[in-house]
């Protein structure tokens, strides 16, 4: 909150909100979201309460759906990445909205256009941390990695190194027409968002940043046959004609 404090101070034209999603905790969550609230005040941040479990993907759905501004910024609520990361994504999508799109060029007939109006997707990416990551992590755990690394390239095709990195920033437009067909509720939401990219024809942009890992806040291994269950799920989904994409 300090770091968007601070920018909204110097900077006239920058506004935000912060949207904080309890998808049916059973710790301390809401009393701290709320805390949050009445401190910062509703104008600055607010809550979506789920009442039980649903997933990641679907707390996210949510909240970018119920979201307000012109580019949306999703991040994990452990801080592994740090939130003045955010100028990274921000500076290249407005980099390729001027490239791609002649965003900002007055003599254009659509110069009214606001940003939040291009679609465009830029992905938060720890690919550049791999080697060292390789490393140091227990042979088990590469060659699982690995094998998904595998499975996401079958099913979503190459274009973003790492689709689980948990920060992401979207433009409104891009945010809408993702988060609107999206199904998959949990971990490999992240993955579909690729693939509906692909459909829609938004640019995607992989930066990287800087990434701290957080003690407690790593996938289960458990929980890879159920990541692996959601991409065959997609896959079938999608290809066999089940799942049908809004436009």
């Amino acid at each position: 909150m300090n770091y968007l404090q601070q920018r909204a101070a110097k900077d006239k034209s920058f506004s935000y909100e912060v949207i904080i999603i309890d998808d049916g905790s059973k710790d301390e969550t809401k009393r701290v979201a709320f805390n949050f609230v009445r401190k910062y005040t509703v104008d600055n941040v607010r809550v979506i309460l789920l009442g039980k479990n649903h997933g990641k993907g679907e707390a996210i759905r949510k909240g970018m759906l119920h979201s307000r501004g012109e580019l949306l910024l999703m991040m994990d609520a452990d801080g592994a990445t740090k939130i003045n990361d955010l100028e990274k994504l921000e500076d290249q999508i407005h980099a390729v909205a001027r490239k791609d799109f002649h965003f900002g060029d007055s003599s254009k007939s659509d110069s009214g256009l606001r940003i939040g109006d291009i679609p465009i997707a830029a992905f938060g990416s720890r690919a550049h941390l791999e080697e060292k990551a390789l490393s140091t992590r227990k042979w088990y755990r590469n060659f699982l990695m690995k094998g998904f690394h595998l499975v996401v390239l079958l099913t979503a095709g190459p274009g973003v190194r790492d689709t689980q990195c948990g920060f992401k920033m979207f433009t409104r437009a891009a945010a809408r027409k993702l988060f609107t067909n999206i199904r998959l509720k949990r971990w490999c939401f992240d993955v579909e968002l690729v693939y509906l990219c692909k459909c829609f024809v938004i640019p995607m942009i992989e930066i990287s940043v800087n990434w701290s890992e957080i003690p407690g806040s790593k996938v289960n291994l458990l929980s890879i046959p159920n990541m692996l269950w959601e991409l065959a799920l997609m896959s079938v989904g999608y290809r066999g004609g089940l799942w049908e994409i809004s436009q």
